[in-house]
């Protein structure tokens, strides 16, 4: 009998089997770890390359503010007028024309005075070309870039608006000038003979006309109605 309850004494092995319950939650919490640290490191890795695209793609960007290429001289293959030989060539046929022309009169005279004149601004203006940064084709002749280049704004962008300016100031001082005459009893007569102080007036005024453009565009007074 005593051998009979030796094994049913075994059942605080079910006691041995609820202390191993714990095991079970040692593997779930190792994942929970590692599932937030390679959540953090994706996400710090995500925003990192973020950041270097953004970085990189300012640098590109900016690049041709910060460091503009060095010489554009191979724009459509044409060369700097100051290293061109066929530019110099040019020069020095233009000023021997020039100078072989002066031989024929004396020294002294009108015509020798004009052409030494004119070889003196013969000699400046090519100088200019060449200072002024001027390309030249192969037939030695500078030749105009247009392309918005900010190195070559002097050459068309900055007489180009100068122009526009211009003309513009001239055709608001007429348009000025007409409505105030229109008021008159006798508005093609001041149309024939010029109202000088007037115009004088409207002639000081002109120079703003940007900005006198407009307002008048803003208020709806630049345009007249279809009706009058």
């Amino acid at each position: 009998m005593a051998l009979a309850t030796i094994p049913s004494g075994l059942v605080i092995t079910p006691k041995l089997s609820t202390t191993t319950t714990v095991s079970p939650r040692l593997p779930c919490i190792s994942p929970k770890f590692r599932a937030t640290c390679s959540a953090n490191s994706s996400n710090g890795s995500s925003a990192t390359n973020n950041f270097a695209a953004l970085a990189l793609a300012l640098a590109v960007a900016a690049s041709p503010l910060a460091a503009p290429s060095d010489a554009h001289a191979d724009i459509a293959g044409l060369t700097p007028c100051k290293e061109s030989k066929a530019f110099a060539k040019r020069e020095k046929q233009s000023i021997k024309k020039l100078e072989s022309s002066l031989k024929l009169y004396a020294p002294d005279s009108a015509p020798a005075l004009a052409l030494q004149a004119s070889i003196e601004k013969t000699k400046r203006r090519f100088d200019n070309y060449g200072k002024q940064g001027l390309l030249c084709g192969a037939d030695g002749l500078p030749h105009l870039i247009v392309s918005g280049d900010q190195r070559h704004w002097g050459e068309f962008i900055t007489p180009g608006i100068l122009f526009l300016y211009i003309a513009g100031w001239i055709g608001w001082v007429g348009r000025s000038y007409l409505i105030a005459i229109r008021d008159e009893k006798k508005p093609a007569m001041k149309e024939i003979i010029i109202d000088v102080p007037l115009a004088n007036r409207l002639l000081w005024r002109g120079f703003i006309w940007p900005v006198a453009a407009l307002r008048e565009l803003v208020n709806g007074e630049l345009v007249v109605d279809d009706a009058d």
